[in-house]
């Protein structure tokens, strides 16, 4: 009796000790700040916790490939970019295969081919948030490259691929210049103006339109030694909105150079009928080239001051459409021509292709380019694309 007395005693003692010890732990565990999505800015955002910020992470992996119709790889002039004509002299494409420079290249590479690889990894960070002026804004892009396309062979680099902040109408930083029309549907062929620019840009929204006066260094204009005074950045003011079943967008840009004042202007238009998308824009500048695709022509410092270079009067325009075949696979082509003072400066750049879709966020593309020069032989090549990405 005794016994069986002991042990339920000793059965409730440890009873109450667990049911103490459970409500301890409950009273210590705080609560749990799950994180919760973000819808006011688009799709993938979600709240930093404890905050009223929101962040959106991206990234992308791709794998480019380009073929030739001749062994133009070994001599590292920007090849695949002046064939396809997101170049620094669309003018002169598939240069450089013979001469003292193309010689010293080679010396360093024993072998030419009619192909190259380049791998591309990025990270994208974007966070948004309200306040009485406004959204306030904040992106950063950074990526890693690895292109076998250089003198050692080896090349593996990270670069800042354009950031900047917002706070209400005002943004600044390192970004797509307010000159820019934007590119067509195809990877390659349309020249244009692409550029980033340090600048700050000053936004207004009328309804339907907008416009841009934005502020930019124009040394992320030139591809070297510069021509700029810096009596003044370059000033841009672009507008756009919507006409019809237009989409307008038009820009003009001032810039201060040693060899005078230099302009540009350009007009863009996207239109969609149907399954098709369409768009086309014209460029022109004087004394400024960069604002009709390449580079700004440069000049170097000798006996106490620069010697300026004027580019002349250049032009150039694309246009680009696009039709879905399905759900999940498009065709796009392109087409664009540049041109300027001489009477060797004109290039018609091409690229055609299909585009596969497997799921929303990969991709396989594959064009065909063609680019054909006043000033030398036309020439064939291949574009293929791998690519995945998450945001």
């Amino acid at each position: 009796m005794k016994i069986k007395t002991l042990l339920l005693g000793t059965a409730a003692a440890m009873a109450v000790s667990g049911a103490a010890q459970a409500a301890d732990l409950a009273i210590a565990v705080e609560p749990i700040d799950y994180v919760k999505i973000c819808d006011a800015f688009g799709v993938g955002y979600w709240y930093i916790p404890g905050t009223d910020t929101c962040l959106k992470i991206g990234g992308y992996v791709q794998l480019d490939v380009w073929f030739y119709d001749d062994d133009r790889v070994g001599d590292y002039a920007n090849i695949a970019q002046q064939l396809t004509g997101s170049t620094t002299d669309p003018s002169n494409p598939l240069s450089s295969t013979s001469g003292v420079i193309a010689s010293y290249l080679y010396a360093q590479d024993n072998y030419s081919q009619s192909w190259e690889m380049k791998t591309e990894a990025g990270a994208e960070w974007n966070s948004r948030s309200m306040s009485d002026l406004g959204v306030i804004a904040t992106s950063m892009n950074f990526v890693v490259t690895s292109d076998n396309n250089t003198l050692d062979g080896s090349a593996k680099t990270v670069r800042f691929d354009g950031g900047y902040g917002a706070i209400g109408p005002v943004m600044f930083g390192w970004t797509t210049s307010t000159f820019d029309p934007g590119g067509g549907y195809t990877y390659d062929g349309a020249v244009r103006s692409d550029k980033k620019t340090d600048q700050v840009r000053l936004s207004y929204l009328m309804g339907t339109w907008g416009i841009m006066l934005g502020l930019e260094d124009p040394r992320d204009r030139y591809g070297g030694a510069i021509n700029a005074t810096g009596n003044y950045p370059d000033i841009v003011l672009a507008v756009t909105g919507g006409v019809g079943g237009l989409d307008l967008r038009a820009a003009v840009a001032v810039t201060d150079r040693t060899s005078g004042t230099g302009w540009g202007a350009n007009l863009a238009a996207t239109a969609k009928l149907g399954v098709v998308d369409i768009k086309g824009t014209v460029a022109y500048s004087d004394n400024a080239k960069s604002f009709t695709g390449g580079d700004n022509c440069n000049s170097t410092f000798s006996g106490g001051t620069w010697n300026g270079c004027d580019d002349g009067e250049w032009w150039s325009g694309f246009l680009s459409a696009a039709v879905a075949l399905s759900a999940n696979m498009k065709a796009a082509a392109t087409v664009s021509y540049q041109d300027g003072p001489s009477s060797n400066d004109g290039t018609l750049t091409a690229a055609g292709g299909l585009y596969y879709y497997p799921t929303a966020r990969s991709e396989i593309g594959a064009e065909l380019l063609y680019t054909d020069p006043d000033s030398g032989d036309s020439a064939l090549g291949g574009h293929i694309r791998f690519k995945t990405h998450f945001n």
